[in-house]
This record gives structure tokens, sequence and C-alpha cells, in this order.
């Protein structure tokens, strides 16, 4: 029995101890102001809650929670009761504002288009405007 709660504990072990670690975005960039960061975009919503509801599901998308981490309103298919808004939700490292199709440096990166359209780096198509949800890519 102590033999497999020990096993049992070292597979917990290695699996919190192997989980991927998610890229940090760097920190804020104006000391008097700790909530802005160098990666921030235009219409950047700073008073963002993880999963309150939210309306700019279409432009300027993205949002910067209490703790610094990078949101972005997204609507979630299939509700119930239905909801017609969308609620704030983790979103990939953001990187400023980027062009359609320019080169991208990590596949699991977000950017917003210069006209406020969510961008996704789509590896060697660069940055492509559109979503991920769990369909796989959503083309805006």
């Amino acid at each position: 029995m102590i033999r497999q709660l020990f096993v049992a504990s070292v597979v917990s072990a290695a699996a919190v101890v192997g989980a991927p670690i998610a890229a940090a975005e760097p920190g804020p960039m104006y000391p008097d102001d700790p909530g802005r960061y160098a990666t921030d975009v235009p219409g950047m919503v700073y008073d963002a809650h993880l999963t309150a509801p939210c309306t700019n599901m279409e432009r300027f998308t993205f949002g910067r929670g209490p703790g610094g981490e990078a949101l972005q309103c997204r609507w979630i298919p299939n509700q119930w009761p239905p909801v017609y808004t969308g609620f704030w939700q983790i979103s990939y490292g953001l990187q400023g504002v980027q062009e359609i199709g320019s080169p991208c440096p990590d596949p699991q990166s977000a950017a917003q288009a210069p006209d406020g359209r969510p961008l996704v780096c789509m590896g060697a198509r660069g940055w492509q405007a559109g979503i991920f949800n769990r369909e796989g890519f959503t083309p805006l």
C-alpha cells in the first residue's frame, strides 16, 4: 500500500515538473503605470476580468486582467442558457500590432492588425487574422 502511494506521488510530481511553462510577456514598460506593457495594442481594455462578459468580439478584442495577464474577448459557442455576449478568456502572449502575413516569432502568439482584427501566428504562413477555438483556426 505504501509503495503504491509512493509511486502515485512520484508520478504526480513528474507530471507537474514536466508540464510546459507558458512564455512570459515582457514586464510592465512604464514604471509609473505598472498595468501598461510594451506589447499592448490600441483599443486595449485595462479593466478586463477573466470570464467576465464583454462585447468587443470582432475588433480591438484584447484586454489586460488585474494581474497583467493578456485576455481576449471571445464568444463561447453552445452556451446554456443562451448568451449573446463574449467572455474574457486567456490569450496567447501578445506581440503588439503586426501586419497580416508578416513573419511571427512563435506559433502560440497573438497580435492585432492595424485595423483592430485579432491575429494568430500560423508558423510559416505568418500572422493571420482569426482566432483558435476547439474546431481549430477560424479566419476573420
